[in-house]
């Protein structure tokens, strides 16, 4: 007996330092998730001063306006802004801890084609206010000063929206609530926040799905106080129909896993269509096949922005 309780505190106590150690990386990581500086993206333009909108601006020869909108909630959002020459504007939503210089690229080519764009920085991204980064849970209402800049501007454009990864999944939530969005296009969305966790916490941090991905999506809810599953895209695109969707997805995506385009296609209803290119990684469509991402892109904003709206101005002239 006198072996057995020094064995037995030992034991114990090991096995607290361990559970303990795990809770702290777990919080750890859950913080790295969900914070995002200005000081740190500052630092991103310091070093890379190529990667600051401005330049990309200079680079793929978009002339755009920067423009500076204010949320319902009060934060300040960094925008740019060309408007429609052919009576369609859409807006284009950056990936996660990017800013809307990535999606640059995509505008000038819709710019060539006559829409309007509008690229804003979402909250705690780029320029803008805010350091916390909620999911969706509180950036559809930077979308929404977004439209509502739109509307005050162009008051009869039809609107788009084009999303990479995070933005994309944004995109998907915010047209399900959103009836002033007439078509949606998400290159690389996630289906879900904490399946992603779950599939993808090994890939970033070295550490095992179990435990870590579920303390990690706890620790996420708690500091955003909200649950990831209200803004779940799988649980909303539903609800975008009869709109119309276009999912775009790599099945070599080291990012978001590529099973769940799947899921997001069966749940979305009609119309919706599905790009998937087995040999591509995270939102490459543009970079790997520019010709057929334009030829894709460009016809299904002209069926679903501009041939509807002609249709519709038809229907009510006949009426």
């Amino acid at each position: 007996m006198s072996f057995f309780y020094p064995v037995l505190i030992t034991v114990t106590l090991l096995l607290a330092v361990i559970v303990l150690s795990i809770i702290v990386i777990a919080h750890r990581e859950a913080r790295r998730l969900t914070e995002h500086p200005h000081n740190k993206r500052q630092q991103r333009y310091a070093e890379c001063p190529d990667l600051h909108p401005m330049q990309q601006l200079v680079e793929h020869r978009l002339d755009a306006s920067r423009i500076c909108l204010t949320t319902a909630d009060g934060l300040s959002l960094a925008a740019l802004y060309r408007p429609a020459q052919n009576g369609a504007m859409v807006i284009l939503c950056h990936g996660y801890k990017m800013d809307c210089g990535e999606m640059i690229p995509m505008a000038a080519m819709l710019v060539r084609h006559g829409y309007g764009v509008l690229l804003p920085d979402l909250r705690s991204h780029g320029s803008s206010a805010g350091e916390l980064i909620s999911f969706g849970h509180h950036e559809w209402q930077d979308l929404d000063a977004v439209v509502d800049f739109i509307h005050t501007q162009q008051p009869a454009a039809r609107i788009g929206l084009f999303g990479n990864s995070m933005g994309g999944a944004l995109a998907l939530y915010y047209a399900a609530r959103e009836p002033r969005i007439a078509a949606v296009i998400a290159q690389s969305p996630y289906a879900s926040i904490a399946h992603t966790i779950n599939k993808s916490v090994s890939r970033f941090t070295n550490l095992p799905p179990f435990p870590f991905a579920p303390l990690i999506n706890y620790f996420a809810e708690r500091k955003l106080n909200f649950n990831t599953n209200e803004v779940a895209p799988l649980t909303h695109i539903g609800n975008i129909s009869p709109r119309p969707v276009m999912l775009m997805m790599g099945g070599r995506d080291q990012v978001v896993p590529s099973e769940g385009i799947f899921a997001l296609q069966q749940a979305a209803g009609e119309p919706n269509e599905l790009w998937y290119e087995p040999e591509l990684d995270h939102v490459e469509f543009h970079q790997q096949h520019p010709v057929e991402f334009e030829r894709r892109v460009v016809a299904f904003y002209r069926h679903y922005l501009l041939d509807a709206a002609n249709d519709r101005v038809a229907d009510d002239e006949t009426i």
